[in-house]
């Protein structure tokens, strides 16, 4: 009887030993880069959603880097991933994206995605920015000039949030009741955390934050309709009322 018991021991362990093999060697007709795939099913979840606050590259990221270089595969909620730092590799991805690789969304989705990017950063949208960007600049540079000292990493990341948040959701400091700013960090610890909307966790928590910081500001607008801006923000709210409409 005994012998039973241990041929199916043997075959248990001989199929996890064979199943492990197969997730960290995943199946490819070509030459995978290096990298890991960390545990069975977890991959290296655990690690990327690792909390950093730090202003620079993920430790993720950069211990992949310096071990691998610019190019390594690894696994994240399950799902095999390839990690490119490469400039010229991604220029060519995105130059190829739906021919040599291909799309995981919907074409409809990745029309209405090409739209919104040439309406808010094609050529024309660019000129038009070299006055806001002008703007900014100028008045950061103002404030630096009556410091006594000035962290060059932390001015200029807080010179470009300015910008980014003015074109992405026509945000601007001076009118506005939230600082966002301040809940930045906030905002990013949360976005890069494991996505459970449970009470109590990181990413719950953002999600709170982010949907009053939303609420606010379209109630803002809403109580002046007179002022319109062109943001991205704009573009999502009337794009859902054309929906509603259809419906």
């Amino acid at each position: 009887m005994w012998h039973i018991g241990l041929c199916i021991a043997a075959l248990v362990v001989i199929s996890i030993t064979y199943w492990v093999y197969k997730w960290r060697n995943p199946k490819c007709t070509g030459n995978l880069p290096p990298g890991s795939m960390g545990l069975p099913l977890f991959g290296e979840s655990m690690q990327f959603f690792a909390p950093n606050r730090r202003w620079d590259t993920p430790p993720f990221f950069k211990e992949r880097i310096e071990r691998y270089r610019t190019i390594f595969r690894t696994s994240l909620v399950g799902l095999p991933v390839i990690v490119s730092s490469d400039s010229d590799l991604n220029q060519m991805v995105f130059q190829q994206e739906g021919h040599l690789f291909q799309l995981w969304y919907p074409d409809s989705m990745t029309k209405y995605l090409k739209n919104m990017v040439q309406n808010l950063v094609g050529h024309a949208s660019l000129k038009k920015m070299i006055l806001e960007v002008e703007s900014v600049t100028t008045r950061h540079i103002e404030k630096w000039a009556n410091q006594e000292t000035v962290e060059l990493r932390t001015a200029t990341a807080d010179m470009i949030f300015d910008l980014t948040a003015k074109k992405l959701i026509s945000y601007n400091l001076e009118k506005s009741s939230e600082n966002l700013r301040e809940n930045f960090d906030d905002f990013m610890m949360g976005l890069v955390s494991i996505p459970l909307a449970i009470p109590g966790t990181a990413h719950h928590k953002c999600l709170k934050k982010v949907m009053k910081v939303l609420k606010n500001m379209l109630e803002e607008r809403r109580a002046k309709p007179s002022v319109r801006t062109f943001c991205t923000l704009n573009l999502f709210v009337f794009d859902h009322c054309k929906i509603k409409m259809h419906l």
